[in-house]
C-alpha cells in the first residue's frame, strides 16, 4: 500500500483537490454491517467480483458479506496490517505455501472437517503440510495438455503417441520432414514453469516428489532441495528439451509466434488449456486432438491442472461457530457445480468435488481424457516462475549443464527479494492527435515511441488514448486525470466502472476527479487519496490525505467522512461570501 501512495503523489502533485482511485481493489456494494456475523471474503481478481459474488450474495440474501478484490498474488500482508486480522475466506490463485508463510499461524486446519471429504483424494494430497494440516484448499482446475493437429500427423504418417516413447517417435519423424515437432512459448515464464513439471511429471507424482512437496509448501525460511530427486528432475527436463528439438531459437518464443507457427502448419504441436484449443480449432483447417503429458519412468500419463482458485479460512473463525458455518456454507457455494461455472466463466474446468459429475460438456473429448489419464496439480510458488526461466533458458542456450541449471533453480528459489522502487518522469509533455480509433494501436505505438526515446518506463496520456488499451492489456500502469468534468456524474461513474473492469492481474489505474459520488462506488477505503493544497506553506503546497488512516473499521463511510469534511480537504469558502458582503455594501452605498 505505501509504495501505492507514493507512486500517487508523483502522479498527481499538480492537482487542487482529487479523489483518487487505486484499482484492483474493490468490495461489494453492500453497506459492511457492524454485526458480528459480517463475513469479509478476500477475492483473487476482479472477474470474481463479477461472477461469483452475485451468486453468492443471491444464496445468503440475508447474511453481511463483504468481498475485497486483490490484485492475482498473496499479498495481504498489508491488508493484515491495515485491519489487524485477516478476511474470513482468502482466495488466491498463483500459489504455493511459502508466499504466504507468515499468513500460516492465522489460517484454520480444514483437515478434521467434512468438507475435506468432498474433494478427490488426488486434489488433497498436494495440500497437506508436514503436520498434515490442510489449511489452504483448491477450487476447481484448468486443464492444460499438449494440442496436436492430428491432421498434419496423418499427412506424415506418424502415430499419434500414447506413451513418452512414441511421442519421441513422433517428434524425431516430424523434425526429419522439416516440421517444429513443439512449437511451446518458452519465452513466456510460466511455460517454464510448466515445462520442468511436466517433462519430470513421473518424479512430481513420486512418493518422494510429494513429500519434496509438501515441505516445500510450509518452509519457514528456505525451500529444502532433494538433490537426488532434483537432479532427477533436471536430467528428465534436459532430455525432454532434446527429445523435443527445443533449441537457443526457442528462447525467444513468445505466445503469439508460437500459436502463429502452430496454426501456419508449421508446428505439430502447441499447449493450452480448453478455451485456447477451441480458439484455435476456429482458426484452422485441421482436426486438433489433445495429448496428456507423458512420465519418463513408466507409462503413466497426465493431465497438467492449474487450480482457478485456493482457499483458506482465517482460524478466529473457529472462536465463532455459528459464523464458520456460514463460513463453510459459502464454500460448499464456491464448490457447487454452478459455484464453478461461474469461477471458470463458461470454461470447461475439472472439478475437484466429487458430487459435481462433470463440467466439460461443452468440450468434447476432455472428459474422457480426465478418466483415461492421472491429474497433476501445478507446483506454482511466486518464485518458481523465474527460476524456472532462468534454469530452462540456461539449458537452451547451452551456457548450463543439467547440475549447474538445477543449482540455478535452487538459488533462484531462496533469493532474497531486493526493495523495489519506483521511478517517474514528467519532463516532456506531448500533443497528438489521433484518428477516429481513438486510442487503439496507434496510441500505443506512440507512447511507445515516446517512452523509448525518452528512455522512461512510463507514459502517460488522457483516457481516450488508452481505454481500448486497457481491455487489450498493453500496459500495467493507467492514468486518467479530470476527464469528465462536464459529464453527467452517472456516466462518469460508469466509464470508471468500464475501465476498472477492463484492467488485467497486476495492473493499476490511477483516476482523478472532483466528483464526490465517485464515494459511492464499492471500493476500498485505501483506494481514496484526497490532495489539498496549502498556499500558506511554501515548502509543501500539495498534500495527500489518505482515506485510510482517517477510517479503520469496515463500517466506516467515505461519504459521511466527506459530508463532514473529516479529512480537512474541503475548500475555504469564506472569501466567496465574502464577495457577496462586499457587493451588497456597495448597494447601500449606491
Amino acid at each position: 500500500m505505501k509504495k501505492a501512495k507514493r507512486c500517487l503523489i508523483a502522479v498527481v502533485s499538480g492537482v487542487l483537490v482529487a479523489t483518487a482511485v487505486l484499482s484492483g481493489c474493490g468490495q461489494s456494494k453492500k453497506e459492511v454491517s457492524k454485526n458480528d456475523d459480517h463475513l469479509t471474503v478476500y477475492l483473487w481478481e476482479n472477474r470474481l467480483m463479477k461472477n461469483i459474488a452475485p451468486y453468492i450474495h443471491e444464496q445468503f440474501p440475508d447474511q453481511d458479506i463483504e468481498f475485497i478484490i486483490g490484485n492475482n498474488d498473496t499479498d495481504l500482508y498489508s491488508y493484515f496490517k491495515e485491519h489487524d486480522e485477516l478476511p474470513d475466506i482468502i482466495t488466491v490463485r498463483r500459489f504455493s505455501g511459502t508466499d504466504a508463510q507468515d499468513l500460516q499461524p492465522y489460517l484454520m486446519d480444514f483437515a478434521s472437517y467434512d468438507v475435506v471429504s468432498k474433494y478427490y483424494s488426488y486434489a488433497v494430497q498436494y495440500y497437506k503440510n508436514a503436520e498434515d494440516e490442510i489449511q489452504w484448499l483448491p477450487i476447481c482446475g484448468i486443464p492444460q495438455t499438449i494440442i496436436a493437429n492430428k491432421t498434419l500427423f496423418d499427412q506424415y504418417g506418424v502415430k499419434i503417441p500414447e506413451n513418452y516413447e512414441e511421442y519421441v517417435q513422433a517428434c524425431q519423424q516430424f523434425y526429419d520432414n522439416g516440421i517444429k515437432p513443439y512449437s511451446m512459448d518458452l519465452g513466456e515464464d510460466w511455460s517454464n514453469n510448466e515445462i520442468i513439471q511436466a517433462a519430470a511429471i513421473g518424479e512430481f507424482t513420486s512418493l518422494d516428489g510429494i513429500e519434496w512437496r509438501n515441505g516445500a509448501e510450509t518452509a519457514a525460511d528456505e525451500v529444502k532441495f532433494d538433490d537426488t530427486l532434483w537432479k532427477r528432475i533436471f536430467s528428465e527436463t534436459s532430455q525432454f528439451l532434446k527429445d523435443s528439438h527445443f533449441g537457443k531459437e526457442d528462447i525467444n518464443i513468445d505466445v503469439d509466434t508460437g500459436i502463429q507457427m502452430f496454426v501456419e502448419g508449421k508446428s505439430a504441436m502447441f499447449h493450452g488449456h480448453p478455451t485456447v484449443m477451441q480458439q484455435l480449432q476456429k482458426q484452422m483447417d485441421a482436426e486438433l486432438i489433445r495429448i496428456p503429458y507423458f512420465s519418463q519412468t513408466s507409462d503413466e500419463s497426465y493431465v497438467y491442472m492449474t487450480p482457478s482458485l485456493n482457499i483458506a479460512f482465517n482460524k478466529n473463525l473457529e472462536k465463532d461457530r455459528e459464523k464458520l458455518d456460514t463460513a463453510l456454507d459459502v464454500l460448499d457455494c464456491m464448490i457447487s457445480e454452478e459455484g464453478q461455472k461461474l469461477i471458470a466463466d463458461g470454461s470447461g474446468v475439472i472439478s475437484l468435488n466429487t458430487d459435481v459429475p462433470t463440467m466439460m460438456q461443452d468440450v468434447p473429448g476432455l472428459e474422457e481424457e480426465i478418466n483415461n489419464n492421472a491429474v497433476y496439480i501445478r507446483y506454482s510458488a511466486q518464485k518458481s516462475f523465474d527460476a524456472s526461466l532462468e534454469a530452462v533458458h540456461g539449458l537452451l542456450s547451452g551456457e548450463m549443464d543439467e547440475t549447474q541449471a538445477y543449482d540455478t533453480f535452487r538459488s533462484v528459489m531462496n533469493r532474497k527479494d531486493p526493495e523495489e522502487k519506483a521511478t517517474v518522469n514528467f519532463e516532456n509533455e506531448y500533443s497528438i492527435s489521433l484518428n477516429d480509433r481513438n486510442g487503439r494501436d496507434a496510441a500505443s505505438s506512440i507512447l511507445t515511441t515516446i517512452r523509448e526515446e525518452n528512455d522512461a518506463q512510463l507514459a502517460l496520456a488522457p483516457y481516450y488514448y488508452f481505454t481500448s488499451s486497457i481491455y487489450k492489456g498493453e500496459c500495467g500502469f493507467y492514468y486518467c486525470d479530470e476527464k469528465f468534468s462536464y459529464i453527467h456524474s452517472e456516466l462518469e461513474k460508469a466509464f470508471l466502472n468500464v475501465m476498472i473492469h477492463g484492467l488485467r492481474n497486476g495492473e493499476q489505474l490511477f483516476f482523478t476527479t472532483h466528483n464526490s459520488d465517485i464515494m459511492d462506488l464499492p471500493l476500498p477505503k485505501h483506494s481514496y487519496i484526497f490532495l489539498k493544497k496549502d498556499i500558506h506553506n511554501e515548502e509543501e503546497p500539495i498534500k495527500c490525505v489518505y482515506a485510510s488512516d482517517y477510517l479503520k473499521r469496515n463500517t466506516d463511510s467515505i461519504r459521511r467522512a466527506i459530508d463532514n469534511d473529516l479529512f480537512a480537504t474541503s475548500p475555504n469558502l469564506e472569501y466567496v461570501y465574502e464577495i457577496a458582503e462586499i457587493s451588497e455594501f456597495s448597494k447601500e452605498e449606491c
